[in-house]
């Protein structure tokens, strides 16, 4: 078998490894580049098969608790993303980092006259730590703290969505909270919403459909979806949702822009969280968040691009995973914090 896969490599990818030959230089052969090289042609010409590449993933998971390098497999098929877990050197720095931006961003919504609603999403690992089995969410824990000791925040309405959670309130193959989850956060930020005084307007009917099925972005990260069904964690099932959101005047009237603006990550997407929004806050609701937005991606392009129209807006909700307090800084952050600390 293995000079079969030889044979086969040697064949398919002659022409490639025939070109690293001719065009490889001294210095190639000195600094590694040779290797590396190597290494890419044999790769590109190695026989791809998504059922055997689904096999050989799935008898690392069954035999070997091995999802990846990106996921950690816990117990009872429950995915978490190492990004809860794990720990980098600046960790520290990045959180002092964030907490001066929220403080920022905090002031510069409250300057428009804005109603500010924040809303930390507790980390997978530690809402569901009973299942993590070997391991403890250190750095959930962490950042817990560093939240718990951050100072009051002035402009800004906080949501602490970590106690009484309703368990487990996440998908088991995915970093986002399932249904239940999403509506007991819809349900608390609506009451940090109505507390700011900006009420609803109307009866909104949320009608259940279907139960679907649903792939979870940590089974499709480790590669868990092209595995034989019996070396796979059971696909899950969620009920299709639709918010009827009535409004007033005719059909030729002008409809009155929305007066709360949702500015998240991807939990603002998912999970029917916007139709359990617009239920619990009784009118609609204008969408700007980000799948991958991060900390405050959402947020700061609203600032950037919407700035203008955060006058009318009475209220801005603006969702962020905890595990983002931890991320790389990005360009985006670092030039937000480059122009405000010009301002005096």
């Amino acid at each position: 078998m293995i000079f079969a896969g030889l044979v086969t490599v040697l064949i398919k990818g002659r022409d490639a490894l025939g070109d690293v030959l001719r065009t490889t230089t001294m210095a190639d052969l000195t600094d590694g580049r040779f290797a590396q090289k190597i290494d890419k042609a044999i790769f590109g010409a190695v026989p791809r098969s998504p059922a055997l590449d689904g096999l050989v993933t799935g008898l690392e998971y069954r035999l070997l608790g091995d999802a990846g390098a990106q996921v950690y497999a816990g117990c009872g098929d429950w995915l978490y993303t190492m990004e809860e877990l794990r720990a980098e050197r600046r960790d520290g720095e990045n959180m002092a980092l964030r907490a001066e931006l929220l403080r920022r961003l905090t002031h510069a919504i409250g300057e428009t006259g804005t109603r500010l609603v924040i809303v930390p999403v507790p980390d997978k690992a530690a809402q569901v730590d009973d299942r993590l089995c070997g391991v403890t969410a250190v750095q959930s824990r962490l950042r817990d703290r560093f939240w718990n000791e951050l100072d009051h925040v002035e402009g800004g309405v906080i949501v602490d969505l970590r106690a009484h959670w309703p368990k487990p309130g996440y998908w088991k193959t995915d970093t986002h909270w399932d249904q239940t989850g999403a509506r007991l956060a819809a349900e608390r930020i609506a009451q940090a919403v109505l507390r700011t005084g900006e009420p609803g307007r109307y009866a909104v009917k949320l009608t259940e459909g279907l139960m679907r099925q649903r792939t979870g972005d940590l089974a499709r990260q480790s590669g868990l979806t092209d595995a034989p069904r019996l070396l796979a964690p059971a696909a899950e099932q969620e009920r299709e949702l639709e918010a009827d959101i009535p409004r007033s005047g005719g059909l030729l009237d002008d409809t009155p822009e929305p007066s709360i603006i949702l500015a998240g990550s991807s939990f603002s997407l998912n999970s029917g969280f916007p139709e359990f929004l617009a239920a619990a806050l009784g009118g609609e609701v204008a969408q700007v968040s980000q799948p991958g937005g991060g900390f405050a991606g959402a947020l700061l392009e609203t600032l950037e691009k919407r700035a203008g129209s955060l006058g009318k807006t009475k209220v801005v909700i603006w969702e962020w995973p905890m595990r983002s307090l931890t991320f790389p800084v990005s360009e985006v952050e670092k030039n937000y914090m480059r122009q405000t600390r010009k301002k005096p």
